[in-house]
């Protein structure tokens, strides 16, 4: 459908009937993400905006009534627990604005104002906007994204054109088409054409994995098997590294497993599941006449992106082995004894305990020391996948994006050291365990800014593509190899 021949309300309407016929073919978890809205329809706007068919309050109602008919979309979930996982929260029909364009210009025009305004005053989460910043963004757009944030619905969401292309660009990816990704989902940033990723990700709960460390691989909740590794009664652990030692292991055991249900997935999937509708609009799947659903052979040029997700208590981990760390080897205000009675009490007729647990250093007050324990948490997650690569050459990447799921999580998880008792929520996303950040946000965006995880996550080794470089050495070569790319954006 060239501009040429359509209008703009036609183009939209074309759109919706696309998400539609998603809609059917992928109902059950998928994600009819919508690409970049105001590089799309911004040519059939400017025809008709020129020739006297639409007002730019038209096209904001235009878009107003597209929003509408998105909210009326109603997912199915696999189980109860999926569906706690997402309470509240929109389709993910992601519409990116902003950003630039495949020239490395800035794509921001009339239409990014356009889309950025039309949700505003719909106050709901339908569509989940996002707007690519990057270091030429406009004053005046990002001046309008932060009064659409000031609403109070978190809206847009904000992809950094700085880190997002560097990341594609050491995947093996051009400049040019690097330049021209969408936000897809919670935050990522995706290829359409590109990436082949079709199948979700086990997970990982960092609860249990505190729990199993202190009960030599057993969760309560579910009647005590021996769910992870035998690593020893905690009281055998003479110092902190042996604590360590035993999370690590644990942690690594859930990340090898969650691969082979990934790969036992790929392996199915073809079997069952079909998507003749989205692979017709893939350009590498029609390339190769194949359905992507068929993504574990490998598309030859594909880039796959898919992650090993945390699903809640990434704060809630690192608070209880600061606590340990605190209270048993530094301070030794309590005893392995006195700890562990209390969490299988789940602190009933122990709240001095607990009290003591709670005001342990936290995560997320600029704390180095609480901080480089998540810093390891990374890093051991990490380079474990960078280990052991997917049969292509490419490695799975970390997120920890739970969405309401820490709270499903949290219901079968015992109580922790971080004073946590058994079945509350656990920590969100990489945010700190709730209400123990005393500082502001400050401190703990801190811990963003210099996690070394970017730069492990810059380093994967896919078809003849270089060596993993991971640490600040691989951050200096992802940062030259973008300038090199393209002079113009130094």
């Amino acid at each position: 459908m060239g501009a040429g021949k359509s209008t703009f309300r036609e183009a939209i309407q074309v759109q919706w009937f696309a998400q539609l016929f998603s809609r059917l073919e992928e109902m059950v978890g998928g994600q009819i993400c919508q690409g970049r809205y105001d590089q799309i329809f911004y040519p059939y706007y400017k025809k008709d905006l020129a020739e006297g068919r639409i007002t730019s309050e038209a096209a904001q109602e235009l878009f107003q009534c597209l929003w509408l008919n998105m909210m009326q979309s109603v997912e199915s979930q696999m189980s109860p627990a999926m569906a706690s996982g997402r309470e509240g929260f929109s389709h993910h029909e992601t519409v990116s604005t902003g950003g630039q364009t495949p020239d490395g210009q800035d794509a921001t025009n009339e239409l990014s104002y356009i889309v950025l305004e039309s949700t505003r005053p719909l106050k709901c989460s339908y569509p989940e906007l996002a707007a690519r910043i990057h270091a030429r963004t406009p004053d005046r757009f990002l001046h309008a994204v932060a009064e659409a944030i000031k609403d109070g619905k978190g809206s847009p969401k904000l992809l950094n054109d700085e880190f997002q292309i560097p990341f594609l660009l050491s995947h093996g990816i051009e400049m040019r088409e690097a330049l021209d990704y969408a936000a897809s989902g919670c935050t990522e940033g995706r290829l359409p054409n590109r990436e082949t990723g079709k199948t979700g990700n086990s997970a990982i709960n960092y609860g249990p994995v505190i729990e199993m460390t202190l009960r030599n691989g057993r969760v309560k909740s579910w009647n005590d098997p021996q769910f992870g590794l035998p690593t020893g009664d905690p009281r055998t652990f003479a110092t902190y590294d042996d604590l360590w030692n035993a999370f690590r292991a644990q942690l690594l055991n859930c990340v090898k497993h969650i691969m082979v249900q990934v790969y036992t997935a790929l392996a199915l999937k073809p079997n069952y599941i079909a998507a003749p509708f989205c692979s017709m609009l893939h350009d590498l799947a029609m390339e190769h006449g194949r359905d992507l659903h068929t993504h574990s052979d490998y598309f030859p040029g594909a880039l796959d992106a898919s992650c090993i997700e945390g699903v809640g208590g990434f704060g809630t981990a690192i608070d209880s082995l600061a606590a340990i760390n605190h209270l048993i080897y530094d301070t030794k205000k309590l005893t392995w004894d006195d700890l562990l009675d209390a969490l299988e009490r789940n602190w009933e007729g122990k709240e001095a305990i607990r009290q003591l647990c709670l005001n342990a250093p936290k995560y997320g007050n600029g704390i180095e020391w609480v901080d480089a324990i998540g810093f390891e948490i990374q890093r051991a997650v990490m380079e474990y996948c960078h280990r052991y690569q997917k049969p292509h050459g490419q490695t799975f990447n970390m997120r920890i994006i739970p969405i309401t799921y820490h709270v499903p999580s949290g219901k079968v998880t015992f109580a922790t050291p971080s004073g946590r008792p058994a079945g509350e929520f656990l920590s969100e996303g990489i945010s700190p365990s709730h209400g123990m950040d005393t500082k502001g946000a400050y401190d703990h965006s801190r811990f963003d800014c210099e996690s070394d995880l970017p730069s492990l996550q810059h380093a994967p080794r896919g078809p003849d593509q270089h060596e993993d470089v991971p640490g600040e050495r691989g951050r200096r070569r992802r940062d030259s190899q973008a300038d090199a790319a393209n002079p113009s954006l130094v």
